[in-house]
């Protein structure tokens, strides 16, 4: 396959765990846990496929600074998969914040390579700030779900900039 093709297909998976995130923002607490469960995880395989695109489509231009920041970022999807393994702690924190802050550097360096515009990058900082305030404050609990809009548009619209991308390799 070639790497046109693999940016393209990661471009796609990027939107759709963009619209996933999204769907799952508006998912109430109360849900059964087995469907919740199984939106999480496909989420989450949709995103580690968009971050290997994201990677992947610049990797050179992105240096050893872009490198670390898709490993910080695979770590902490890791992380937040496995969040249930270990009875009582709750990686789920955690593991946001890291993958978080890699996919942000991960961005940075993509911006500076000319793949992303800032305001994906822009969309996905506010997200973290938003999501901190979010989770930690409960009468604050809308911005959770606000953090996870815009996380869920700028991955999408990172996908949908992949697929632009991957045209012209």
């Amino acid at each position: 396959m070639s790497k046109a093709s693999l940016v393209s297909l990661g471009g796609i998976a990027a939107v759709l765990a963009g619209i996933l995130r999204g769907i799952a923002s508006f998912i109430p607490a109360t849900a059964p846990d087995v469907a919740l469960q199984l939106l999480y995880i496909l989420t989450d395989i949709f995103i580690l496929l968009g971050i290997f695109a994201l990677y992947g489509v610049q990797y050179k231009e992105t240096g050893k600074i872009g490198f670390l920041g898709f490993l910080i970022a695979v770590v902490g999807i890791l992380l937040i998969r496995s969040s249930k393994a270990i009875t009582g702690v709750d990686l789920y924190p955690a593991g946001s914040l890291i993958f978080s802050l890699g996919l942000i550097i991960l961005g940075i360096r993509l911006w500076l390579a000319n793949v992303l515009p800032s305001w994906v990058v822009g969309l996905w900082s506010l997200s973290v700030l938003l999501g901190i305030l979010g989770y930690f404050v409960p009468s604050l609990d809308l911005l959770f779900i606000i953090a996870g809009l815009m996380f869920a548009i700028g991955f999408a619209a990172a996908g949908i900039k992949l697929q632009s991308v991957a045209k012209d390799i």
